[in-house]
């Protein structure tokens, strides 16, 4: 994620400079277009920004830029949008993007319009009742592994250098526990710790800015300290990232492993017991569907997945339909 300056709304009639950073009236989500013609008394993103957390603002701020480059693109401000344009928007959405992504980047949009009404910058809402988007028939549209995939998957990794238990140690923790790769990647070894006499990692940022305890299951801490022992980093300091890079040599260096690495060694162990199209995400709705066919009640894997809502952890169920276990067979009279 990067940080950026703060944002200013400014109102001009000159070409629109979107989202500009480092200037004198620029910011992290700079006015939605320069010739927005909105108000200066206050700024719209600081407003907004303030009512999010802290790790969703770079999502915000990147997808208010696309908004805003589109709004300058047709020549369009704030103060004249009418229903009929962001219902333009959505159909640009909806031809250039996934709809998950397009469902995302709509709802920020109406988020950002929201505010600028309460805000006195807009009399109404525009986007009010423009339809948004139904995404899948409501399940998660990641891939999730079968047990057998999930077997096969750790099994492939080359367990005899540091870099693979590593590797080894980084995926079986996904598996096993399904964190999101965010708070996978933001591990420091002093979140592994002790609770009820059971081995804990604690999240200490996860999606919601929240802190939650996750059980560590015995297989996944001997696969973590393993990787430790044989990188040499047993003994790093509880500030240390848990997951790092290696160099060359089978080095291990003291850079944290990014999102986007874990992202790219998930996809790489998947495409090789032929789980192709299963991300880090798939590991987490792995993580749930297994849980849940295995006999763990939902509100259990609710609370493991850090779910707020079960009709989540529900989406990420896959395989509901299993015909050696159904629900007609507990049904006689």
């Amino acid at each position: 994620m990067h940080s950026h300056s703060q944002d200013q709304i400014v109102s001009t009639t000159q070409p629109a400079q979107i989202l500009a950073t480092n200037t004198a009236d620029s910011g992290p989500a700079r006015s939605i277009a320069r010739r927005s013609q909105l108000d200066t008394d206050g700024p719209l993103w600081l407003d907004l920004a303030g009512q999010l957390a802290p790790k969703s603002q770079a999502t915000y701020k990147n997808d208010i830029q696309h908004f805003a480059t589109w709004l300058d693109g047709q020549g369009l401000t704030l103060a004249a949008l009418t229903r009929s344009d962001v219902i333009a928007y959505r159909l640009h959405l909806a031809q250039s993007y996934a709809k998950t992504t397009a469902a995302r980047m709509l709802t920020v949009a109406r988020r950002v319009l929201s505010e600028a009404v309460d805000r006195g910058d807009l009399a109404v809402n525009p986007a009010q009742k423009v339809k948004g988007f139904k995404v899948g028939d409501n399940e998660s549209p990641h891939k999730a592994l079968s047990k057998k995939q999930a077997r096969a998957m750790v099994g492939v990794i080359d367990q005899t250098t540091a870099r693979g238990k590593r590797d080894y140690a980084l995926v079986l923790l996904l598996i096993r526990t399904g964190i999101r790769r965010a708070e996978c990647a933001a591990l420091v070894l002093g979140d592994i710790g002790q609770e009820q006499g059971h081995s804990v990692i604690t999240i200490q940022h996860r999606k919601g800015d929240k802190r939650r305890v996750v059980k560590l299951p015995v297989d996944v801490l001997r696969a973590i300290l393993d990787y430790l022992e044989a990188s040499g980093r047993r003994q790093a300091g509880p500030a240390a990232a848990l997951f790092v890079n290696f160099r060359k040599g089978d080095k291990p260096t003291k850079q944290r492993l990014s999102t986007i690495s874990i992202g790219e060694l998930v996809k790489s162990y998947a495409g090789q017991v032929g789980a192709e199209g299963v991300t880090a995400h798939g590991l987490r709705a792995s993580f749930v569907t297994l849980a849940l066919e295995g006999g763990a009640k939902l509100e259990q894997v609710q609370y493991a997945a850090g779910h707020a809502d079960p009709r989540t952890t529900e989406r990420y169920q896959k395989r509901k339909l299993n015909l050696d276990d159904n629900a007609t067979d507990y049904v006689r009279f």
